[in-house]
């Protein structure tokens, strides 16, 4: 047999195991075919064992065929193999599941009862045409007091007792910093709300925190009137909290003049009187006033043209009202079986 002959006949050989690779369908298939055309007894390893019988030059082109056919069928039986692997696998994984059986329930989470409020807050205001601002909650004196017509040994910083850092910042007492930062910054007409984080040194009890949460509001227009703040305070909480019952009263914060604080009907008594309302059947809520002609002034705004009110309100303690929380907290604790029930 000449090489020629040889060689067409290795060439065979490879077309008809390629032909049967493609005809297979199981992995026992498969095998058989490897086995016949590469095991021991394999015709290609028949012509090997025989190459001792040619001549050198039809040894080198033998040989070269030979393995060349070798190893594609090797790559062809591997690239069956691992395709079979993968038809089985997503053979047997479909078998495992059973159609019949309930599915996974998927945990829905939500808002932070804090945070629902604050949206809400944010939402009702920006409606009306407000705008939402923020400033820093590492103050100056300056701003945090100074600017708000609280000066220095002035004994109503008692009220806003306070945290101070070695570098002579504070962290906020209050977010009216952020009034004068904003009354700096833009000239009127201003109508925006300020919600942000403030800090106090305070006893931590079921009512207070060191750290809590305030929306502060500023309204400054040449036409503003203590009037236009009654009917804005009245329908926030309204909506916010669903009273049907408010009042204000005369109070005095440095940075108002007037000052007022508006109160609710105590939602856990309805009017009657109870330990929350100390028997007076009345929240207070919501501290406020028209704002007094020096904060105008520290600011760059005249106060004889322009008129504004001011108003604050810690809307963890709106969380506690809207909800009967008793204990404030319960919102910060982190316990889920709280959470969960809001």
């Amino acid at each position: 047999m000449n090489s020629d002959e040889i060689l067409k006949k290795i060439e065979n050989v490879l077309n008809k195991a390629k032909t049967e690779f493609n005809q297979t369908i199981d992995e026992t298939s498969l095998e058989e075919i490897y086995k016949n055309y590469l095991g021991k007894n394999s015709l290609l390893n028949n012509i090997l064992h025989s190459m001792s019988n040619y001549e050198p030059e039809i040894r080198k082109k033998v040989g070269m065929s030979v393995n060349n056919a070798k190893i594609e069928i090797e790559e062809s039986y591997q690239n069956l193999k691992e395709k079979l692997k993968v038809a089985n696998s997503k053979s047997n994984n479909s078998l495992k599941i059973d159609l019949t059986l309930p599915g996974i329930k998927i945990e829905q989470f939500h808002q932070h009862p804090i945070t629902s409020v604050l949206n809400d807050t944010v939402e009702f205001f920006t409606s009306m045409g407000f705008e939402v601002v923020e400033g820093p909650e590492i103050e100056t004196a300056h701003y945090n007091f100074d600017a708000l017509n609280i000066p220095d040994n002035h004994p109503a910083r008692d009220i806003w007792d306070t945290f101070y850092l070695k570098c002579g910042l504070i962290p906020r007492t209050h977010t009216s910093s952020v009034q004068v930062r904003t009354m700096e910054a833009k000239k009127p007409p201003l109508r925006v709300i300020a919600p942000g984080r403030c800090y106090r040194y305070e006893s931590v009890d079921a009512t207070h925190l060191f750290m809590f949460n305030q929306v502060e509001g500023l309204f400054v227009d040449k036409t503003a009137k203590l009037s236009d703040l009654k009917g804005i305070l009245e329908s926030t909480v309204k909506h916010l909290l669903g009273v049907k019952k408010t009042r204000f009263r005369p109070a005095f914060y440095p940075f108002v003049e007037p000052g007022l604080d508006l109160d609710i009907e105590c939602v856990f008594c309805h009017g009657k009187g109870c330990s929350v309302c100390k028997s007076s059947g009345w929240i207070e809520v919501i501290p406020c006033g028209m704002v007094h002609p020096r904060v105008f002034e520290y600011a760059g705004i005249n106060p004889s043209e322009y008129k504004g009110f001011a108003f604050g309100m810690g809307f963890d303690r709106l969380v506690m009202l809207k909800y009967n929380v008793n204990d404030l907290r319960l919102l910060y604790s982190g316990n889920l079986d709280v959470l969960n029930q809001f």
